[in-house]
């Protein structure tokens, strides 16, 4: 099928063909993959089941990371055998004991040891999705988590077992950063935040369920199959996961234009993609020197180049093919740019060379400001909220929920422990659920800032409980908190890195983001277990002193996202860091000025 455009004169039912040309693939758009009835502007796309379905499959590496985090919160007793003689024992009695010989310190060398390898998997995650793909990356990434899954399910010693910790740890930290970043990628404007908030979702469940399970393990068997079924939820992605698309930026920045305008229009079925494709194009130019020359100074970057720019390509006349045309006018502009002796493959690489779409980022150019935007301040939001993540004192809740239940509980009555624990990681699927449903409706802002408000208060009302007031109080301001943060700050921040930064340097903010969450949970797991031994009541004091931090820096600093995209924001936010002013969602909504040459520089707020 020929390719064509539409335009104004597209009503003309019998147009009149030029003799150029017909026009290459990169920016037009077959037929019969619009829906002529709605021609919407595929940014404000609706709701998509085959998004959804994807989200779903790309959630279950947040299900692996939920369970590898709840399994051993509450199965201690079950796994561990007292040996108080060896750190790291390597002797067994049999070859499938039902416990395993650790000592206190070895035990706590393997819950920490997860973290160890989140950090490695977090800084090699962006590395990775940016060599094989999003899609890809996840699907390899589960090599990761069967290995983990065996190497737990078949231990016999505490070393076998730390290293079955650390082998599911490497593939939570890769997960970590490369499954936002493809569900932010393949969203649409109006609906980043519900699909967004799955991972977070996906992640509790885990956790919840994990827990859920070993309160009725009780012989080596069944706490086997219990470690082992990760690996059943990993088998399940590498069958379907390579069904999906894969995301289209990372297809456009490898320079599979066709795959990925093919991509684009199954992710947005029905709709006008040719500004989404263009704004795609323009998020990954990163104006590297080679192609652009010499950086502009600092100061003045935001004013030389003030939003991303078009990309540069030949001027050409084009043959505005009506009878089949299925674009809007406004990408007449672009297509305009085009050679029209150049072969359609070497149209496709000279637009992604001359776009600078080769060279890459680092993280020390962009905390420099050295980019062709300056992403100092937007850096700095997107990795201190990842770290609120921790600071917030929620790796108590998920590490050890179950100590601290014991500690509270166990004079009163055994059993409670274990249950108070489950039910403090049930408050959070609802949690989660609510944040899905009211984050693309109040924003993100209010929504942090209630979260992290909530858990200042509940941080206060934990700590007057352990120096005063009864257990009972102490328990539901824990349900309370790990609620909270769920609305919130465990949500949201997965997601609106995506929101905040270009294409072109999403990789190495997710790679310092997420590697700071884990370097936290970490140094955490080590700090705790000495503030709790030295002074336990003024832990959550400490807590809440971070989380009233976080409130006041989301207040002044943090931009809001909602329904905006990342070009919008960076007109508004991109320098050095500053307090920001709250735009409302009036002004938020794009439009072309008239007679602009498609880039993103030319947009103008709506009054």
């Amino acid at each position: 099928m020929s390719l064509g455009l539409r335009s104004k004169a597209a009503a003309d039912p019998k147009p009149k063909h030029s003799g150029a040309q017909s026009l290459p693939q990169v920016f037009a758009v077959d037929l019969h993959d619009v829906d002529c009835d709605k021609f919407q502007d595929s940014r404000y796309a609706g709701f998509s089941w085959y998004i959804f379905f994807t989200t779903l499959l790309v959630s279950l590496s947040a299900l692996n990371i939920g369970w590898s985090i709840g399994m051993a919160n509450i199965s201690k007793p079950v796994i561990c055998q007292s040996y108080p003689t060896s750190v790291l024992s390597t002797a067994s009695s049999c070859e499938f004991p039902d416990r395993i010989p650790f000592s206190d310190d070895a035990w706590s060398i393997a819950i920490g040891v997860l973290s160890v390898g989140g950090l490695i998997g977090a800084l090699v995650s962006g590395l990775i999705a940016d060599t094989i793909g999003r899609r890809n990356a996840l699907v390899v990434n589960n090599g990761f988590f069967l290995a983990g899954s065996v190497l737990m399910g078949t231990s016999t010693t505490a070393l076998h077992f730390t290293l079955g910790r650390f082998v599911m740890g490497v593939g939570c930290g890769v997960a970590s950063g490369v499954a936002t970043t493809f569900v932010g990628e393949i969203s649409p404007l109006r609906w980043r935040g519900f699909y967004g908030a799955f991972f977070q979702n996906a992640l509790v469940l885990g956790i919840l369920v994990a827990q859920f399970a070993s309160v009725y393990i009780s012989t080596g068997l069944q706490w086997r199959i219990v470690v082992s079924l990760p690996g059943v939820f990993s088998i399940i992605q590498i069958a379907l996961l390579p069904l999906r698309v894969e995301s289209p930026s990372y297809l456009i920045k490898a320079r599979h234009v066709t795959e990925a305008r093919h991509a684009l229009l199954k992710l947005r079925n029905g709709y006008d993609v040719s500004s989404e494709w263009q704004e795609s194009l323009a998020s990954l130019d990163n104006g590297a020197p080679s192609v652009r020359g010499s950086y502009a100074e600092p100061s003045n970057r935001a004013a030389a180049t003030p939003a991303y720019p078009a990309p540069h390509l030949p001027d050409q006349p084009v043959d505005h093919n009506s009878s089949e045309a299925t674009m809007k006018n406004n990408g007449s502009k672009i297509l305009e740019k085009f050679s029209q002796s150049s072969s359609i493959a070497s149209m496709q690489t000279r637009a992604a060379s001359e776009s600078g779409l080769s060279a890459r980022v680092n993280i020390w150019q962009i905390l420099c400001g050295r980019t062709r935007d300056d992403l100092r301040h937007l850096l700095i939001c997107c990795t201190v909220l990842m770290a609120l993540q921790q600071l917030s004192g929620i790796s108590v809740t998920l590490f050890g929920g179950n100590d601290l239940a014991m500690a509270i509980f166990d004079s009163e009555s055994p059993l409670s422990a274990p249950w108070a624990c489950i039910v403090v990681c049930f408050t959070a699927l609802p949690a989660t659920l609510l944040c899905m449903l009211w984050v693309d409706k109040l924003g993100r802002r209010p929504m942090l800032l209630g979260s992290l408000g909530g858990m200042t208060i509940c941080s206060v009302l934990i700590s007057t409980g352990l120096f005063f007031g009864p257990s009972s109080m102490v328990m539901a301001s824990v349900f309370l908190c790990y609620f909270m943060f769920n609305m919130g700050v465990g949500t949201i921040p997965w997601f609106m890195m995506a929101e905040c930064v270009p294409a072109y340097a999403l990789g190495p903010t997710t790679i310092l983001a997420c590697s700071l969450n884990w370097v936290l949970s970490l140094g955490l797991g080590l700090v705790v277990p000495i503030i709790e031994n030295t002074v336990p009541q003024w832990l959550f004091v400490i807590f809440g002193g971070f989380s009233l931090i976080g409130f006041l820096f989301v207040m002044l600093f943090v931009p809001e996202t909602m329904d905006r995209s990342v070009a919008d924001v960076l007109i508004k936010h991109a320098g050095p860091m500053h307090v920001v002013i709250k735009y409302g969602k009036k002004n938020s909504i794009l439009k072309r000025s008239s007679g602009n040459n498609g880039s993103l520089a030319s947009m103008k707020y709506k009054k």
